[in-house]
């Protein structure tokens, strides 16, 4: 028995062994976002068995909570994730999040529980960007990285998107007990990540005029511009859309039960999950402004999808609905890593990229939830978000020329 156990042991340890620092981002970043899409459902079950009398709106809010940590915070994440040790950050940003779920426990109310979850997000997230491109050496190897990371967050969405909705269907408890555990294994995963050292004459006290400066450099800069914004309305439109279905599914499909609704808003996990397979065939180094283009088909999908009223057909517009996004927004993670290490560093990028992400997301959900409160129609509340987004591609689409010529300048020195 003894031999048994020092055997397996011995597999354990060689398979730990062969755990490379990227792929140990890669598995910390997908447990962290399984747990935190299983959260989406698990407020959805929580609501629902309070009855309180907008399900839909208490929702809305609570996700709101999560967001405005990313706004609120922001101006001195960036700052931290380059002080420190990118590796520590994510640990901390995990043991931040586990907090928030254990104080679920402890009853208290779930607004301040996943308010505080969401400040650990935004701690975690400059460390998990920014860390890919001290690991890779150049664009392809960065494009690369990042579709291992968009491809596996996608897939934790699809998952967690999945067993959250089996959980929060039955019984709260079970889904904050998986959802620690899930965080605490994230954690686990940090220790294998190496330890390298930040800048230590970053200073807090300047952090806040810092970042408000950073935002105005990647701004006036044509590339990094182009994709805070484009980065922006992906994430916009996927926020506003998953609360939207929550509605919308009852409405024109009947469909009522929150694990059959987590399966359907999954699909379009998946179509991005095969994204993360497409991008690099589709959109190649040296021409990321190309994703684009699959930006237009996600946003047609979108729009299109809020006219159907047959199941298969819904299905099938939002799983295309992931593979367009997914090839749009992981070319536009790239472009924006590779010109903010260079303008303004990685972990500050990252932290002007929350926070713009968030911003528009959250302008989002006040937007869908003012519509409800005038009793639009949910179906004419996503084409008014729809509309929006309309907007930003417009606006992306005058800028775009200046983006390609901007990378044949680059070819040429």
């Amino acid at each position: 028995m003894i031999w048994l156990n020092m055997k397996g042991w011995t597999k354990l340890r060689r398979l730990i062994n062969k755990l490379s620092p990227l792929n140990a981002v890669v598995w910390t970043q997908f447990l962290s976002a399984f747990a935190d899409n299983l959260n989406f459902f698990l407020i959805v079950g929580l609501v629902k068995r309070e009855g309180v009398s907008d399900p839909d709106g208490t929702v809305t809010y609570i996700q709101m909570a999560f967001l405005i940590a990313y706004v609120v915070l922001a101006p001195i994440v960036g700052a931290f994730a380059d002080k420190n040790a990118k590796s520590h950050v994510l640990l901390l940003g995990n043991v931040l999040k586990s907090t928030g779920i254990l104080l679920l426990l402890l009853g208290v109310p779930p607004v301040l529980c996943f308010f505080f979850v969401g400040v650990g997000a935004v701690v975690y997230s400059p460390g998990k960007y920014g860390i890919l491109s001290e690991l890779t050496n150049n664009e392809k190897d960065l494009l690369r990285a990042n579709a291992q990371v968009e491809g596996s967050t996608i897939l934790a969405i699809l998952l967690g998107t999945v067993a959250g909705g089996f959980l929060a269907a039955r019984s709260d408890l079970p889904a904050i007990i998986v959802c620690l555990f899930i965080y605490l294994l994230s954690l686990s995963m940090t220790f294998f990540v190496p330890v390298r050292a930040g800048n230590p004459n970053i200073r807090y006290q300047s952090a806040a005029g810092q970042f408000f400066r950073d935002v105005v450099k990647l701004f006036r800069n044509r590339r990094s511009r182009f994709s805070l914004i484009g980065t922006g309305a992906f994430w916009l439109t996927a926020s506003v859309l998953r609360i939207a279905l929550i509605a919308w599914l009852p409405i024109n499909l009947g469909i009522e039960d929150t694990d059959q609704q987590s399966m359907i808003i999954g699909v379009t996990a998946l179509g991005v999950v095969a994204s993360a397979w497409l991008t690099p065939k589709l959109v190649p180094e040296g021409r990321l402004y190309r994703g684009f283009f699959y930006g237009i088909a996600m946003v047609a999908a979108v729009m299109s999808a809020n006219f159907t009223n047959e199941l298969w057909l819904t299905v099938t517009l939002l799983f295309v609905t992931g593979v367009m996004g997914g090839i749009f927004l992981i070319p536009l993670n790239t472009m924006l890593q590779e010109e903010g290490k260079t303008v303004i560093g990685s972990g500050r990028t990252i932290a002007v990229q929350n926070f713009v992400e968030n911003a528009l997301t959250v302008m989002g959900l006040f937007l869908y939830l003012t519509l409800r409160q005038m009793n639009v129609p949910v179906n004419h509340s996503v084409m008014g978000i729809g509309a929006v987004l309309t907007l930003f591609f417009l606006y992306l689409a005058f800028q775009i020329r200046a983006v390609k010529a901007g990378y044949s300048r680059k070819e040429m020195t």
